[in-house]
């Protein structure tokens, strides 16, 4: 295994066991701070060498088919990630910065099927949804902060 792509698994299996939504990358001359984000809060995770950050930057650009050669224009890209313990969906944004990228992506877990009694904080939310739900038309609309679950 390369050498980013073993750094890519551990940062990800620490992310994955820290229940991180998202994974920020922060780079400047020398260093790079990579940041985790759990339930909202962004905590340094840790912090690598800028040069490890290029090349862990290229094999995320390239994994997720964006292109490598452009570092003026912000991209996106997607990663479907399997582990012993489940398989998540990754999508990946750089954005330029100072002559480089930043990097961030955020983690999908795809094996959380939860029931629909799972999701109502109070049995009441879910009798009114069941009701509505037997209405022959209509629209039910949920909104809220990226990431909050809704």
């Amino acid at each position: 295994m390369n050498p980013a792509a073993a750094l890519s698994n551990k940062l990800l299996t620490s992310a994955f066991q820290a229940h991180a939504s998202d994974i920020h990358f922060y780079p400047f001359a020398n260093k790079t701070d990579v940041y985790f984000r759990i339930q909202g809060t962004r905590i340094l995770h840790q912090t690598i060498p800028t040069t490890q950050y290029e090349l862990l930057l290229t094999y995320y650009k390239f994994s997720s088919g964006m292109d490598i050669g452009e570092i003026r224009k912000p991209q996106n890209g997607t990663i479907t990630h399997h582990t012993d313990t489940g398989q998540y969906a990754l999508r990946l944004s750089t954005l330029p910065v100072n002559h480089v990228e930043s990097l961030a992506i955020r983690i999908l877990p795809q094996e959380e099927n939860l029931s629909l009694d799972q999701l109502f904080l109070f049995p009441n939310q879910l009798t009114k949804m069941k009701n509505w739900m037997t209405n022959r038309a209509g629209i039910i609309l949920f909104t809220g902060p990226t990431g909050n679950g809704v």
